[in-house]
């Protein structure tokens, strides 16, 4: 076997710290001993062999040559082994004290890391992308007539930004778009559920995110020509197994039937958290030679779909203010191409590191959901506040026991211990404790995730792999132990020895007694903090699903028929679904009553002699809308079932609007709608048609014989049955696309998932609070019994009776849980208004609501130190006066 040269880095730190004659001593005997197990035992063990021998040399060396010198270095080990077993002892003999501390960081630092972890994770989301400091998206505001955003653009956009625009490197607009897919290998046939990561692009697109591998294929032509795609290595596997890339080149991929492409590349993602979460890459050219032009050809200006997307990487030496100039340019260009003067589309940049930040806009259709910057915040808040509760708690209980350590100082002084070495003795007990806490806090915090798994950003994890992980992991627990053991160390240095060998010296100390109490008192606002924040986040949400919408969503299932599929397909489960017993009632409309998206359009009227135009909700469907949801006709009547007539249906918001006061004055009256005059037939009575975040808008109802969302009612007790049914004739009429059946109650749920969220991560944040609240008042209460233990058996011996025992010992906690509820009430006060400030429709908040807050606190605190105090009150007074 040849022979191989040692492992450099421990060779050159062995030079560099030994001595010319220790260096040839041992040099060579050393290179033989790697030469001999790397034939007998092989190449890893021979580099674990020498390292130990080379750091074993090291440290006999460094060692020999210290003790010689008499350097710091052995002093500081010397006294680091010391200090490690007094603070072992000591925490094996304090037990109850040191399992009180250890899991009150331990809940801390698990709660600290797992919110930690999923902020860490989330800000993570396209910070890596190369060159993302010049990567931008343009998207779209309006304002005048209707006012908002998109997160896209109209499809003639791109290309005049491509050739009428300059400073930028490159310039890629793209459509996302989503289909079923179909693969053919010989007489097989693959079919795939419908994959939303499709989207049509030039290569562009390769040159803005910069980092993906190819893998097989020809970047730079690979979507020159019209029907071909580049694919994910995952996506390539999933279509067609596991072969060699290259096999994959050429293979047909089939979308929605019709459109056949060619494989033309296969690249590999980047490995970093990013919203470009595409897998499928079909060449913008196919749009133009395929049925696609319909849908996505050369559009026009006044039209704007989130599925466009345009995006530009500036140059390097482009400013901000050239790059905002050009965009004034566009803006200016699209103005001359709108038709209304009332209205105004202008675009902006938006940098690609606020992508995942910005919910109002979103990230793109189908895309990972939008963070909440908020949200974010608030969490970091949190985590930070849960272990800066746990580190009061503890230097609290250490402050507290001050007096047990006390003669240790006294003794130690008198030897000739300096005031830093007892900082440092008891700054690694401190230290000690807290490793020992994050040992336990890392199952917490696996446990805290399995329970928050519903709520988590789908890929978060504890990264238990990562070496980074368990450095931080490491500094966390270096730092909590310093901020937690640094001022009660630096406290128990300082008492003078002739009154440090005396009991309790510290019970009185003024200082400790001081931070003590505050401490307390910050625990304990947070604590009423939180209880009352939950409080009012669960009433909001209760208040929110209770709250009358204006329309019957009880028993309501609905489904989305395939909407590049035929109605005459359609028409075959509606059959269907006219031959079941089982249903009720049924209904088909575009939109429901109530959801996330939106519609809407503007109209113009005459009001007091002059023209307005105002943006208005549309929502469309057949005549049984309104029977169907219990919506209540006001006026006038319902709609005809005829596509041709130019009437419409309005609620009692537009109404307002048009000038009238009662219903029936509106019926009959007409203004401009999608270019055409149409007449009001009847009013509705309002309806929530959005989350209750917002006010109720103007809305108009048109009558539309094609729809494809589906709702019914159907009988509690044949439901499964029917199901079973129903997803049998769609497996029939639609062999591609799976039946998804949604509870109509379920959808307008989710309008306040967010709140649940919040709600649920303050009531886990509460308990957290409880727990170390009360393992730190457990404790406390201890220590202030073992120091009133003489007060309490004079008293006894005078008359005291148990409850006037009791109240002396807990009088200090109940003044300072009062004086947190003083503190708390404008905080929750200023917290719950501003929470509400994001609601139209808001619960009302009573007094009683903080008084319960209080309550709590104080019934908790008390019932963590009860069994403690009535056992201190009934114990014997004469063994109490024996205690010292």
């Amino acid at each position: 076997m040849e022979e191989r040269e040692p492992p450099k880095l421990p060779l050159l730190l062995f030079r560099y710290f030994c001595s010319e004659e220790r260096l040839e001593e041992l040099e060579g005997d050393l290179y033989e001993v790697y030469q001999y197990y790397l034939q007998e035992r092989g190449k890893s063990f021979s580099k674990l062999f020498y390292w130990w021998i080379v750091l074993q040399s090291f440290r006999s060396y460094a060692l020999k040559k210290s003790k010689s010198k008499n350097s710091a270095m052995t002093t500081f080990l010397t006294h680091f082994r010391h200090n490690l077993a007094i603070s072992w002892r000591n925490l094996v003999k304090n037990r109850t004290t040191s399992l009180i501390n250890i899991l009150g960081l331990a809940i801390g630092v698990g709660a600290f890391i797992s919110i930690f972890t999923i902020v860490q994770y989330v800000l993570s989301f396209n910070s890596e992308i190369k060159d993302q400091d010049r990567i931008y998206r343009i998207y779209s505001t309006f304002s005048g007539s209707f006012s908002g955003q998109n997160r896209g653009v109209p499809i003639p956009a791109g290309l005049y930004v491509e050739e009428n625009l300059s400073g930028f490197e490159t310039v890629a607009y793209f459509h996302t778009y989503a289909a079923a897919v179909e693969v053919s290998e010989g007489d097989e046939r693959k079919d795939f559920d419908r994959q939303y990561g499709i989207i049509l692009t030039k290569g562009a697109y390769f040159d803005l995110v910069d980092d993906y591998e190819w893998l097989a294929g020809n970047r730079s032509s690979a979507l020159e020509q019209p029907n071909k795609v580049v694919l994910t290595s995952d996506q390539g596997v999933k279509y067609f197994g596991n072969i060699g890339w290259d096999q994959m080149i050429d293979r047909e991929v089939i979308y929605r039937d019709s459109l056949h492409v060619l494989v033309s590349g296969i690249v590999n993602k980047p490995s970093y958290q990013s919203d470009f979460y595409f897998t499928d890459f079909i060449s913008h050219s196919t749009i133009n030679t395929s049925w696609l032009k319909e849908r996505y050809g050369d559009g026009d200006w006044e039209s704007t779909s989130s599925f466009s997307q345009l995006w530009v990487k500036v140059d390097e030496n482009t400013t901000l203010e050239a790059t905002t100039a050009q965009i004034m340019q566009l803006n200016e260009h699209a103005a001359g191409l709108l038709s209304e003067e009332d209205f105004v589309h202008e675009f902006k940049l938006q940098p690609v590191d606020e992508v995942h930040f910005n919910p109002e806009l979103g990230t793109f259709n189908n895309g990972p959901t939008a963070a909440h910057a908020r949200t974010l915040t608030t969490l970091s808040i949190l985590a930070c506040a849960i272990l800066l509760i746990a580190i009061f708690n503890f230097i609290n209980l250490e402050t507290a026991q001050s007096s047990t350590k006390s003669k240790e100082v006294g003794v130690r002084k008198v030897l000739g211990s300096s005031r830093g070495f007892l900082v440092s003795r008891f700054l690694v007990e401190s230290i000690m404790i807290t490793f020992f806490a994050i040992l336990i806090s890392i199952p917490i915090a696996h446990f805290g995730f399995a329970y928050f798994q519903e709520f988590l950003p789908e890929g978060v994890q504890i990264p238990y792999a990562s070496t980074w992980f368990w450095i931080n992991l490491l500094i966390i627990g270096l730092l909590v132990g310093l901020l937690s053991g640094f001022y009660p160390s630096w406290i128990i240095s300082s008492f003078q020895p002739i009154k440090a060998l005396k009991s309790g010296l510290s019970a009185n100390y003024s200082g400790s007694s001081f931070l003590r109490k505050s401490l307390i008192m910050i625990q304990f606002v947070f604590f009423q903090l939180l209880v009352v924040g939950t409080m009012a986040i669960s009433l909001q949400i209760a208040y929110m699903l209770d709250k009358d919408l204006g329309f019957d969503d009880s028993g309501v299932i609905f489904f989305y028929t395939p909407y590049y599929e035929s109605f005459e397909k359609q028409k075959l489960i509606m059959d269907f679904v006219n031959t079941q017993p089982e249903v009720l009632d049924h209904s088909k409309q575009n939109y429901l009553p109530a959801q996330n998206g939106y519609s809407t359009t503007t109209v113009k009227y005459q009001a007091e002699e002059r023209e307005i135009i105002t943006s208005v909700h549309i929502k469309s469907g057949d005549t049984t809308f309104f029977n169907f949801f219990g919506i209540e006709m006001l006026a006038g009547r319902n709609l005809l079932p005829n596509d041709t007539l130019k009437e419409l249906l309005i609620n009692e918001s537009f109404m307002q609007d048009l000038g009238y006061v009662e219903p029936e004055a509106a019926i009959g009256s007409s203004f401009e709608f999608w270019d055409e005059q149409y007449t009001v037939a009847g009013v509705v009575a309002d309806f929530h048609f959005r989350s209750l975040h917002h006010e109720i808008e103007p809305m108009v109802y048109t009558y539309d014989s094609e729809n494809r969302c589906i709702a019914l009612k159907v009988g509690k007790k044949q439901l499964s049955t029917f199901i079973e049914e129903l997803t049998d004739k769609w497996d029939q009429t639609y062999s591609q696309y799976p039946l998804t059946l949604y509870f109509m109650d379920e959808r307008i749920e989710q309008f306040y998932e967010t709140e649940r969220r919040a709600s649920k991560l303050a009531s886990l944040a509460t308990a957290v609070t409880i727990l170390i609240s009360c393992l730190g008042l457990f404790g406390l209460i201890s220590f202030t019994i073992i120091r009133k233990s003489k007060e309490v058996g004079i008293r006894k011996a005078l008359g005291a009776s148990t409850s006037n025992i009791a109240a002396i010992l807990s009088k200090e906690f109940v003044r300072l849980i009062v004086l947190a509820f003083i503190v708390s009430t404008p905080l929750s006060y200023a917290f719950i208004t501003k929470m509400l400030s994001d609601f139209a429709y808001t619960v009302e908040i009573s007094w009683w609501i903080y008084l319960i807050g209080g309550l709590v606190s104080f019934v908790i605190a008390m019932l963590a130190i009860a069994a403690k105090v009535w056992k201190a009150a009934a114990i014997n007074p004469i063994a109490a006066l024996k205690y010292e």
